[in-house]
């Protein structure tokens, strides 16, 4: 990392002290063991390497199912509450770099966002709601986004307030909500947010595409809105849809064919 990473380069620094104590690598893997999420003997005992291990596996479940089982230690007192919350800052540290980018301004300078970013995922571990139990790793994120943008933003008017996002169910909702969710961030965010958040599949992919078009000014705020209300209102229909649905829908069409078109252009 450059220099002007010097908040990530010291976290780095300081897990290596953390990963030093071979005690530490023992007792993670036994959490995560004792939780049934791995077999015994299954994953490295450093912890470093351990680590290192459960974020490369690309399987949803069972990301979710380790970070739920730290999250839970996380919650509680002591020193190995501290390692728990410990360990999901450091497996969080490539999301933390891509948010502390989204939140800057001219007027902001890197470090001093990241020191906001990396103390809000502290509190976004320690404080998770824990029913939120699918994807963990994006709704930890947003929570600390959640905290972040409160602590930079209190001094700055902003065209999208993010208050009403935590609201939305982002295990259970539909793909309208979760499209809702990723236009809560206010516009030159917007893209960042949902590249951060890992949706995949068309839900990722409309997710992306009405983010970037907000985030480029090919699509206004209010447009983005409206097409998130056809395709709720398309999920929900259970009979043909009337002139005016099908006009809606005309629209929305209309709307996103040059935003599709520029995004293609500019991948």
């Amino acid at each position: 990392m450059g220099t002007t990473q010097r908040v990530f380069v010291g976290l780095d620094v300081e897990w290596a002290l953390v990963c030093a104590d071979v005690a530490n690598g023992a007792l993670v893997r036994g959490w995560i063991e004792e939780a049934g999420v791995a077999e015994a003997g299954d994953l490295p005992l450093e912890l470093r390497e351990l680590v290192a291990c459960l974020a490369a596996r690309r399987d949803a479940a069972f990301s979710d199912r380790w970070l739920i089982t730290l999250l839970d230690r996380a919650a509680d007192e002591g020193q190995e509450a501290q390692l728990a919350a410990r360990v999901i800052v450091q497996a969080m540290v490539p999301g933390m770099v891509r948010l502390t980018q989204s939140l800057l301004t001219p007027r902001r300078d890197f470090d001093d966002v990241a020191q906001v970013v990396v103390g809000c995922m502290y509190v976004a571990a320690r404080t998770f709601p824990l029913r939120r139990r699918a994807k963990v790793a994006a709704n930890v994120m947003l929570e600390t986004l959640h905290h972040a943008t409160r602590e930079l933003g209190a001094d700055e008017a902003r065209e999208v307030r993010l208050d009403d996002l935590w609201d939305v169910a982002a295990s259970d909702g539909d793909v309208a909500d979760r499209v809702a969710q990723g236009l809560l961030i206010e516009r030159s965010q917007a893209q960042q947010v949902a590249d951060t958040a890992e949706l995949d599949g068309a839900e990722g992919e409309l997710v992306a595409l009405l983010a970037w078009g907000v985030d480029h000014g090919s699509l206004a705020l209010k447009q983005a809105r409206s097409v998130v209300g056809v395709v709720r209102e398309e999920a929900e229909r259970t009979r043909a849809a009337t002139p005016a649905a099908r006009k809606r829908r005309s629209r929305a069409v209309r709307w996103l064919r040059p935003v599709a078109a520029q995004w293609m252009h500019a991948a």
